[in-house]
């Protein structure tokens, strides 16, 4: 090569050297266009990319259907907050309470130059130097437009911990689902509390804070510190959670942290999102579950209704003879029992999914079962899976814990054996999420873990009767059929369970939803999903990069590219301000829906969209 160079006369040598240079160039110019960073996680340093609160907000922002990467405080520095180049910021919680001035500096700088930033809770609290607090108050209060961390003024009170309540515009502008906030039983109308499943209170540590400076309070504490709100700043804007967000979704509580970044995505960056339902068509995961003979006369006549024409639906059957106790003889005895055999394979021929629920014998797993018996209870789960596959031919690969109850040995177990989702009873509200326990990402990270929506404290028929305050089958007829509308007007997959003993004593609920899901479906609105198919939908999604374009030159878009199919994956992007998506690499369709183009992606590996900015 260095021979062939040598040989050329000094004229094309430099001309040679010129066109290699203005190659690498526009090779980098590309890249700049392209491969910026649209929105940053800010983190301290490359070892906290590894701490599970950082990949809680990874995860959390894909599931969500943002395009977030983890960035280093100097990286960002040096990109000089270049709120072009950098759309959004986000500052999270636990892992980065510790900051310069410089930073702090920058990130003022970013937000009143048009920039927009998400921070949370204990961010940037600290000097990067002492590890104290850094003022007598956050450094960010102004960006955040409260003061808050007061620790010079307030001591031993600078914490609190409570309830969170928020009004019902603030439970639409959040985009909060149905059921969440309780505001019968609030005791602060016209607020309503934050609820979970199985809690009698849900309670938060905040800090306290005061009234706010120009900043809108959405969420509050009992004693009205502001828990989430938004506040212009300069040119941008800013949401700020008094909450510790990642932390929560440790703890499997990670519903407004997801709920958030949504928010931050839609409202303050108006950036398109992948959505996380096929086609963007929202829908319902039904979850029936069939854990004693008790089940079998209201199945039947489920079936002569005709109810099982709709779907399809997820069945988890315990399959042992026994249910409360060992030799009671209330379990279904699915080996010894025809007309249930038989029944399983009529649901297998419509299409229904059939599932793995637990332990064999159904109370006596879900009581006893626990990180210390593994020996005795694991070969019920495999009597079960047997029991199954031998009744329906085909092999289980959705699961339920009976009672909820799932120690780690039992996640552990459902990964060995090739199962793709299961119900669980933490992160109440979500949608299919990888599952985080004890401060830690769940062993099996392959599985998808199905959360179960609720009516405030209580998810299921069975429990209305026992709820406090009482809840009415008005009040569920009400929730299901506003929760089918919101998953519709979202884009959103929930899930929804139910014994069938409890559903023949409240048709009219189950009826009511039946009817507006078939209303919304024949709109095109609204599907049934199950949760294996729903699985392998989100781990072929989870497979895609893509990001934003940089909106400039009076154009805008994404690109998208997958190993595998792109086929059924879909975008949502703002109507606001964007033309009609026109698409320039792969194949799409692009539908109109709610202010918003929906562009939904053909066969193919590679999608790019353009729009012109109006």
């Amino acid at each position: 090569m260095i021979r062939w160079l040598a040989a050329l006369s000094p004229r094309v040598r430099v001309l040679l050297v010129a066109l290699v240079l203005l190659a690498v160039v526009a090779t980098l110019y590309s890249r700049s266009r392209t491969e910026d960073p649209s929105i940053v996680l800010l983190i301290p340093n490359e070892a906290a990319r590894e701490l599970p609160v950082t990949q809680a907000w990874l995860d959390a922002a894909r599931e969500e259907g943002l395009s977030v990467m983890a960035m280093t405080d100097d990286t960002f520095l040096r990109y000089g907050g270049d709120r072009a180049r950098i759309a959004g910021v986000i500052l999270p919680d636990t892992v980065h309470p510790q900051a310069s001035e410089m930073l702090v500096n920058q990130l003022y700088r970013h937000v009143e130059s048009g920039g927009h930033l998400f921070m949370a809770f204990d961010a940037a609290l600290l000097d990067s130097q002492s590890g104290r607090y850094a003022g007598e108050q956050s450094r960010l209060s102004g960006l955040a437009g409260v003061r808050y961390a007061m620790y010079a003024e307030l001591k031993d009170r600078t914490m609190a911990l409570g309830p969170v309540y928020g009004s019902p515009l603030a439970e639409q502008l959040l985009g909060i689902q149905p059921g969440k906030l309780d505001f019968k039983a609030s005791g602060r109308p016209p607020l309503g509390e934050l609820t979970t499943y199985g809690y009698d209170r849900l309670e938060h540590g905040h800090f306290r804070t005061a009234p706010p400076a120009g900043a809108l309070a959405l969420l509050v504490s009992g004693t009205d510190d502001v828990l989430v709100s938004t506040h212009r700043h300069g040119q941008g804007s800013v949401l700020f959670a008094n909450l510790p967000l990642g932390y929560l979704k440790t703890r499997t509580d990670g519903y407004m942290l997801h709920r958030l970044l949504g928010h931050f995505a839609d409202a303050l960056l108006l950036q398109p999102r992948l959505l996380a339902a096929p086609d963007g068509v929202g829908g319902l995961v039904l979850n029936l579950h069939v854990d004693s003979n008790a089940a079998q006369t209201p199945l039947q006549a489920l079936e002569d209704s005709g109810w099982f024409r709709q779907g399809p639906f997820s069945l988890h059957v315990t399959a042992g003879p026994d249910a409360e106790r060992e030799g009671d003889g209330l379990g279904l005895a699915v080996n010894d029992n025809p007309a249930m055999r038989a029944f399983l394979r009529r649901m297998v021929a419509a299409g229904h999914e059939v599932g793995n629920h637990g332990g064999w014998n159904h109370n006596v797993f879900g009581k006893q079962a626990d990180e210390t018996n593994r020996e005795r209870f694991e070969p019920m789960l495999t009597l079960n899976q047997d029991s199954m596959r031998a009744a329906t031919g085909l092999e289980p690969r959705s699961y339920s814990a009976p009672m909820g109850n799932q120690p780690q040995w039992a996640t552990e177990w459902l990964q060995r054996e090739g199962f793709k989702g299961y119900y669980f009873t933490g992160d109440n509200g979500l949608g299919p999420t990888r599952s985080y326990q004890k401060g830690a990402r769940a062993p099996a990270s392959g599985l998808w873990a199905f959360p179960v929506s609720s009516y405030h404290r209580v998810a299921t028929f069975e429990e209305l009767e026992d709820a406090e305050p009482p809840i009415t089958p008005e009040d569920m007829t009400t929730y299901l059929t506003d929760l089918s509308r919101f998953v519709a007007d979202h884009h959103l997959v929930r899930l929804f369970y139910f014994h069938p003993p409890a559903a023949v004593q409240h048709l009219s609920s189950i009826d009511a939803l039946v009817t507006e899901a078939v209303r919304l479906k024949q709109a095109g609105r609204f599907r049934w999903y199950t949760m294996e198919a729903l699985s392998d939908f989100m781990s072929r999604r989870e497979q895609v990069q893509w990001q934003p374009l940089p909106e400039r030159d009076g154009t805008g878009g994404f690109s998208a590219s997958s190993r595998v199919s792109l086929e059924r994956l879909s975008w949502t992007v703002p109507q606001t301000g964007r033309g009609l998506p026109r698409v320039v690499q792969g194949s799409a369709t692009v539908r109109v829906d709610g202010g918003q183009w929906i562009v939904t992606a053909g066969s193919g590996q590679q999608l790019r969209v353009q729009w012109q900015i109006q």
